[in-house]
């Protein structure tokens, strides 16, 4: 007797979905306290954390719209790493970090 497969998308693509949503959001938490502390007479200072900001509005949007075709691929079995969301979020981190950087040796 064979059991009959059903499709089901499981918990596991909406973790990911979700933790991806609050690593945004905390990124966008850092880059407001980037631009609220620093000082406005330098304003290549603030091109970083604009840049970084950018960059993680661009990672949730491709992550809203890549949500439902990950969802599917996972559900077939087939799932591959959510590689361009975390690649831009990545940047991101890093870039606020070099203008940190940048910031306190100038």
């Amino acid at each position: 007797m064979s059991v009959p497969h059903s499709i089901d998308a499981g918990l596991q693509p909406e973790r990911t979905s979700l933790s991806f949503v609050r690593t945004c959001l905390s990124i966008l938490g850092l880059v407001v306290a980037c631009l609220r502390w620093l000082p406005p007479s330098n304003p290549t200072a603030l091109v970083g954390p604009a840049i970084a900001g950018t960059l993680v509005a661009g990672a949730a949007v491709n992550e809203h719209r890549s949500r439902p075709r990950r969802m599917t691929r996972f559900a077939a079995e087939s799932a591959t790493p959510a590689i361009v969301t975390g690649g831009f979020l990545v940047v991101s981190v890093a870039l606020l970090s070099l203008s940190g950087l940048w910031f306190l040796v100038h």
